[in-house]
């Protein structure tokens, strides 16, 4: 018996077919006023903004408006109504976007109070609304 020793077959290789890579990109961002984490209220959400990328650039939208460059919220128009004078007051590149979002969030003002108003209300029992909390501002603050 002979001891001849066999070489092992290579390993035929295959070619791996060219599997595309995903890529991802983000095409909106939710801006939450400070301390909305630590606010367990209803109706907290409606103090929030979104940067979202509207294909002609990046909108900060909330409530179906766009904010402008000079503050002031503006209604939102559909793609094929936007001029290059509407594009120029309400649409930004993404990070400026995200930026003015963050400065603006919590100046926002629901029914007349800011976010801080809001969470600092001492919460009375049925007495959860934003309206209610409005109200008794009034009366503490005249």
């Amino acid at each position: 018996m002979s001891s001849r020793r066999r070489r092992p077959r290579k390993a035929v290789e295959q070619a791996a077919p060219d599997i595309p890579t995903p890529t991802y990109r983000v095409s909106s961002y939710t801006v939450y006023p400070t301390g909305y984490d630590q606010v367990d209220r209803p109706g907290k959400e409606r103090w929030t903004v979104s940067v979202v990328d509207a294909g002609n650039g990046w909108a900060i939208r909330r409530d179906g408006k766009c904010l402008s460059i000079a503050l002031q919220w503006e209604s939102e128009r559909p793609p094929e109504l936007c001029d290059s004078h509407f594009l120029r007051r309400c649409r930004y590149n993404e990070h400026a976007a995200v930026l003015r979002a963050r400065r603006v969030v919590d100046r926002l003002e629901v029914l007349g109070l800011t976010f801080d108003e809001f969470a600092s209300q001492r919460i009375d029992q049925g007495a959860d609304t934003i309206e209610e909390a409005r109200k008794r501002i009034a009366v503490d603050n005249p």
